[in-house]
């Protein structure tokens, strides 16, 4: 049985370096000093070495109007993609499914 390739996941330092800096042809320095956070912190999020945090996902979605939720999303996402790697397969093997019995049927779902 052949498995499929897989890809590691896409860090979000990548999308926001492809679809926000290097579009505009942004740099690390003007960002941070345009949104007000440490140089070295930006660095570390474009060098892989920060993940997306609410601070700096509100700071980056005001700066390029898009939105703090994208931002987190991708950080989400990216952080679901590394778990599944490492435990879904534990989980999976560890938990059983609810599955409604004739007595919990007649509770109305929440």
């Amino acid at each position: 049985m052949n498995e499929k390739e897989k890809f590691p996941p896409t860090h979000p330092r990548k999308i926001i370096e492809r679809r926000f800096f290097q579009v505009r042809y942004l740099t690390v320095d003007k960002v941070a000093k345009e949104i007000h956070l440490p140089i070295y912190q930006l660095q570390e999020l474009i060098d892989g070495q920060r993940n997306i945090d609410l601070d700096l996902a509100y700071r980056l979605g005001f700066y390029f109007q898009v939105g703090a939720e994208g931002f987190l999303n991708l950080q989400q996402i990216y952080d679901l993609a590394i778990w599944s790697d490492r435990q879904e397969e534990l989980v999976k093997k560890s938990i059983r499914p609810f599955h409604p019995s004739k007595s919990t049927s007649n509770f109305k779902s929440v």
